[in-house]
């Protein structure tokens, strides 16, 4: 792993490591695994969190591992499915969100490869 920003987060439900996150809507500095395509990242997990009145530290800057649920191709942007695993990115016309670009090899389900985190929105113009 490569240094980065690391920040803690408050849990509503519990988290597992490698997976992608996003803000829990109206509430400060408590995160959950995005509901769609739309929610922007704020970041990766680095560890399991099984009780919810614990804090999750997730990397939201640098080069963080995350677990993937799709074939990815290196260099490609990454998304996140309902699970906070990662997936290829899709352009659409409504926009959705990714939370950086694979740098590791391409993946397949279950890999677990290294994503420079970069998040960011993109809409089809």
């Amino acid at each position: 792993m490569s240094s980065g920003i690391v920040k803690s987060f408050q849990v509503a439900t519990t988290l597992a490591a490698a997976r992608i996150l996003t803000h829990t809507t109206g509430t400060a500095d408590v995160v959950k695994a995005p509901a769609g395509a739309l929610e922007l990242p704020v970041g990766v997990s680095i560890d399991t969190v099984l009780d919810t009145t614990t804090s999750i530290p997730v990397k939201i800057s640098g080069v963080a591992e995350v677990l993937f649920n799709a074939s990815v191709t290196s260099g490609s942007l990454v998304a996140a499915d309902t699970a906070g695993r990662g997936i290829a990115f899709v352009d659409a016309t409504a926009g959705a969100a990714y939370v950086g670009t694979l740098i590791g090899p391409n993946t397949t389900a279950a890999d677990i490869a290294q994503v420079l985190i970069n998040p960011g929105f993109k809409a089809i113009p």
